[in-house]
């Protein structure tokens, strides 16, 4: 009888035990970065109103050009600002260039001082934000590793 009793003892133990170990390990697969970390980080903002000054970023000045040549798209005072709130507050440092391109987008779009990101995966991404007579130019380069992260971000007058 002690006997059975003792076997019984040994096997809740060892099933309450196995469910801990299953609980704490659901658990730890549930912290671990990995895709469903970064698909979080990429929904949420990196600060309040990132959103609207993502938008910003595009908000035009035009130029309207003489002798029938084309109007120049530049970039607006609140585009400028926007870019410095964006690029003080937002680390970008260690992550890929497609998490930047999803962040910011091409820099060809932001006016047509843009410069296109380039086709290599670890070609700089220059975003100019630029009134017409200067302005702003923010370098972001990549590393040599695979898959190449962002190692340097720079800052520059334009023009």
């Amino acid at each position: 009888m002690q006997t059975l009793r003792n076997i019984m003892i040994r096997i809740s133990i060892i099933l309450v035990g196995s469910a801990l170990l299953v609980g704490a390990l659901a658990g730890a697969a549930q912290d671990k970065p990995g895709a469903d970390g970064a698909a979080r980080r990429e929904t949420a903002e990196p600060y309040e109103g990132f959103k609207s000054d993502q938008a910003l970023l595009r908000k035009h000045l035009i130029h309207k050009a003489k002798d029938g040549s084309k109007d120049i798209k530049a970039s607006s005072t609140e585009a400028i600002q926007a870019a410095q709130r964006i690029f003080s507050r937002v680390s970008f440092l260690f992550r890929s260039r497609q998490e930047v391109l999803e962040l910011l987008g091409d820099p060809a779009t932001i006016s047509d001082y843009g410069k296109p990101a380039g086709k290599g995966s670890s070609s700089p991404l220059v975003y100019v934000f630029d009134m017409g007579l200067g302005g702003l130019e923010f370098t972001i380069s990549f590393d040599k590793q695979v898959p190449p992260k962002v190692d340097q971000v720079r800052i520059a007058l334009g023009h």
